[in-house]
C-alpha cells in the first residue's frame, strides 16, 4: 500500500507544480500529457490487479488447454500402439491359420490318396475275384455240358481216363 501512495504522490507532483506556477501558456500539450499520465496512473492503480488476474487466468486457461492436448496426444499414442500391437497379433494369427490350413490340406490330401489307393486295391481284388468266379462258373458249365453230352450217349463207352483228358482239352 505504501508503494501505491508513493507512486500517486510522484504522479500528482508535476500537476501541483504546474498549478502553482500561475503562468498560462498557449500550448496545452504539457497539460494533456500530464492528464494522460495521471489517467494512466489511475487506471493502473485501480485496474492493475484486475488486468493481471485476467492475463493470469488466460495464461492458466492456455496452460490447462495445452495440458489437455498433451494428455489427448499421449492417449492417442497409446491407442495407436495398442492398435499396432493388435494388428501384429492379427497378422500372426492369420499366418498361423494359413499354416494350419496348409498342413490340414496336406493331411487331407494324404488321407484321400490312401483311401483312394485302398479302394482301388479293393476294386482290383473284387474284379480279379469276380473273373475267377466267372471262370470257375464257365468251367462248371462246360464240364456239365460235356458230361451230359457223353453221359446221354449210350453208344459210346469211354473210360475215365479218356473222359478226364477230354474234359481238360475242352476246358483249356
Amino acid at each position: 500500500m505504501n508503494k501505491k501512495i508513493y507512486f500517486l504522490s510522484l504522479v500528482f507532483s508535476p500537476a501541483i507544480l504546474f498549478a502553482a506556477s500561475g503562468e498560462s501558456a498557449d500550448y496545452d500539450i504539457i497539460e494533456r500529457t500530464i492528464n494522460f499520465v495521471i489517467f494512466f496512473a489511475l487506471v493502473y492503480y485501480f485496474a492493475a490487479d484486475a488486468i493481471k488476474n485476467i492475463f493470469k487466468a488466460r495464461r492458466d486457461e492456455i496452460a490447462n488447454s495445452l495440458a489437455k492436448i498433451q494428455e489427448k496426444l499421449q492417449d492417442s499414442k497409446k491407442a495407436k500402439e495398442k492398435a499396432l500391437n493388435s494388428l501384429e497379433d492379427a497378422k500372426k494369427t492369420a499366418r498361423d491359420i494359413v499354416e494350419t490350413a496348409h498342413k490340414e490340406s496336406v493331411i487331407i490330401t494324404q488321407k484321400v490318396e490312401e483311401t483312394t489307393k485302398i479302394e482301388i486295391e479293393n476294386l482290383v481284388r473284387q474284379y480279379n475275384d469276380h473273373i475267377a468266379f466267372e471262370q470257375r462258373k464257365a468251367e462248371k458249365l462246360i464240364i456239365d455240358e460235356i458230361l451230359s453230352e457223353f453221359l446221354n450217349k449210350d453208344s459210346v463207352a469211354l473210360s475215365k481216363d479218356v473222359l478226364a483228358q477230354s474234359l481238360l482239352k475242352k476246358a483249356a
